[in-house]
C-alpha cells in the first residue's frame, strides 16, 4: 500500500511539472497540471469534448492526409533552397521524424484510440478526448511550424535570453522526459511495452537528427539549446498526457 501510495504521488508530481509557453509553439493538446483518481469520475456526466474528439474516423482521417500534405509541402519548400550537407542532414531529419510519427502512432492507436475523461489545467473542468488523436494532430502540427519557422531563418522559437537558463532547463527536461518515459512503461500493460520502448528510441534518433540539422543552419549556439528545450517540452507534453488516459485505464483494471 505504502509503495502504491509512493507511485501514486510520483504520477501527479509529474504530471504537475509542465511547462507553458509561446502559443505558436505550444502543442494542440494541453497538459493537466494535476491528476486525480478518474475512476472517481463518472465517465457517463456530461462534459466537454475536444475537437478532435468529436471527429468522425472519416473526418480524422481526412484531417491527418491534408496534415500529411501540408507538412510535406512546407519541408519541400524549406529543402530545396538547400545544397550540399544541409540538404543530407534535412533529407536524414525528415526520414527521422516520419519514424517518430509512425512510432508514436503504433503505440498510441493500441492503448489510446478511444475516448478518455482527462483534465486541462483548470480544476473541475474536465474534458472528454482521444489522446491518440490529439498527440498525432499536435505533431503534424509542430512539424509544419518548425518547417515553416526554418524556412524563414527563425531557430529561436521560444526567445529565452540567458543561455545558462537554458541549460537548467535542459537538464530538468532531460530528467523529466527520463521520469514520464518509465512511469509510462510501468502504467501500461505489457503487451504495449515493445511498441512503446521503440516509440521512445524514434524520438531519441529524430531528436539527434534534428539537432544536426540545427547546428548545420545556424552558428548560434544559444539557438541550438532552444531547438533542444522546445523538443523536449513537446515530447514531455505528450507524455504527460498519454499518463492521465494511462491512468484512466489502470484504475478501471484494478477497481
Amino acid at each position: 500500500m505504502i509503495l502504491l501510495r509512493h507511485c501514486c504521488a510520483s504520477i501527479i508530481f509529474a504530471v504537475c511539472c509542465c511547462f507553458s509557453y509561446n502559443l505558436a509553439v505550444t502543442p494542440a493538446s494541453a497538459v493537466s497540471n494535476h491528476l486525480i483518481p478518474l475512476s472517481a469520475v463518472n465517465f457517463d456526466v456530461s462534459s466537454p469534448q475536444t475537437v478532435n474528439v468529436r471527429l468522425s474516423q472519416i473526418e480524422y482521417e481526412q484531417k491527418i492526409s491534408t496534415l500529411k500534405k501540408t507538412c510535406e509541402g512546407k519541408y519541400s519548400d524549406f529543402s530545396k533552397a538547400l545544397v550540399g550537407n544541409k540538404k543530407t542532414l534535412s533529407s536524414a531529419n525528415h526520414v527521422k521524424w516520419k519514424a517518430f510519427i509512425w512510432s508514436l502512432q503504433e503505440t498510441l492507436n493500441k492503448q489510446l484510440n478511444t475516448p478518455v475523461k482527462v483534465f486541462y489545467g483548470v480544476k473541475e473542468k474536465e474534458r472528454i478526448t482521444n489522446i491518440y488523436r490529439d498527440a498525432v494532430v499536435a505533431a503534424y502540427e509542430q512539424r509544419i511550424s518548425d518547417l515553416e519557422r526554418w524556412a524563414n531563418g527563425n531557430f529561436a522559437p521560444l526567445n529565452i535570453k540567458e543561455t545558462g537558463a537554458l541549460k537548467r532547463t535542459i537538464a530538468y527536461e532531460e530528467n523529466l522526459f527520463n521520469e514520464r518515459a518509465s512511469r509510462n512503461i510501468y502504467l501500461m500493460e505489457e503487451r504495449y511495452r515493445k511498441e512503446e520502448f521503440a516509440s521512445q528510441r524514434a524520438w531519441r534518433k529524430f531528436q539527434e537528427a534534428n539537432l544536426s540539422l540545427i547546428e548545420t543552419m545556424t552558428s548560434n549556439s544559444h539557438e541550438v539549446l532552444e531547438e533542444r528545450v522546445l523538443m523536449l517540452r513537446r515530447i514531455n507534453d505528450i507524455r504527460a498526457l498519454q499518463a492521465e488516459g494511462l491512468v484512466f485505464f489502470k484504475r478501471e483494471r484494478e477497481d
